[in-house]
């Protein structure tokens, strides 16, 4: 009983213990105020997630505002949150049931293109957001989407109809080249040669390149780059 009182009741001074367990508690009602907040408002993070956050940035800062709690209690919780969320994002991985149930799931709120309103009760997810997500993607008619998911971050995955899908290379078969990512070869009018060399290209050629462009002087460059097919981009600096 004098346990239940020191964690629940008031105290003038608590041992670093009774700390962590009070920690504990609080942090188990913002994992259930995580858990039951709609998607779009409970955030981008899992409820666990959204629990660790809120109460590291309030214990850190605790002290500060308080000069009754001990530096020792705030270092001693500190680790104890720190280390439940290590474990529950490590049992969170190795077990799906358990995922589940930390993280939550999906709900869809649109199958086949028609609305499922009961899910979208369900989720307090009203029709202007999702109509907002759609509009986003290019797709503000209900009647070009195949289905719509509510993430457990929060976020709306959408699937066009394939009637509105924009048409790829591979449907019109045509050959493509790789599509890597551009290789800086000049930045702030300074040749990367290192770049350049890997390229199998040298100055003489990037030269000849910039000529053909009107630039006769890599130092009015700011940034040059060569994309997988070997077309060059640049910027020149520019005088505010």
């Amino acid at each position: 009983m004098r346990l239940l009182k020191d964690i629940f009741g008031t105290a003038q001074q608590i041992s670093p213990f009774v700390f962590a367990l009070r920690s504990i508690v609080v942090g188990f009602l913002l994992y259930v105020e995580g858990k039951i907040l709609p998607h779009r408002s409970g955030g981008q993070f899992a409820a666990y997630d959204f629990t660790f956050f809120w109460m590291m940035g309030g214990i850190t800062a605790a002290p500060l505002f308080e000069a009754k709690i001990s530096f020792i209690n705030t270092v001693v919780i500190v680790a104890v949150l720190y280390i439940l969320h290590y474990l529950i994002s490590y049992i969170a991985v190795k077990n799906r049931t358990f995922a589940k149930v930390v993280m939550g799931k999906s709900i869809p709120l649109i199958s086949n293109g028609k609305i499922i309103s009961t899910n979208m009760a369900k989720a307090f997810f009203p029709l202007e957001l999702l109509l907002s997500d759609m509009r986003s993607i290019d797709s503000p008619n209900i009647s070009e989407v195949e289905s719509a998911i509510l993430e457990t971050s929060g976020h709306v995955s959408i699937l066009k109809k394939s009637d509105y899908q924009p048409v790829t290379p591979k449907d019109l078969d045509i050959q493509t080249m790789g599509g890597g990512l551009p290789t800086i070869i000049i930045n702030d009018g300074k040749i990367v040669k290192e770049n350049l060399k890997e390229l199998g290209y040298d100055d003489k050629w990037l030269n000849e390149q910039l000529l053909k462009k009107g630039i006769t002087n890599i130092k009015d460059v700011y940034a040059a780059l060569i994309d997988s097919t070997g077309e060059l981009y640049y910027s020149v600096i520019t005088e505010k």
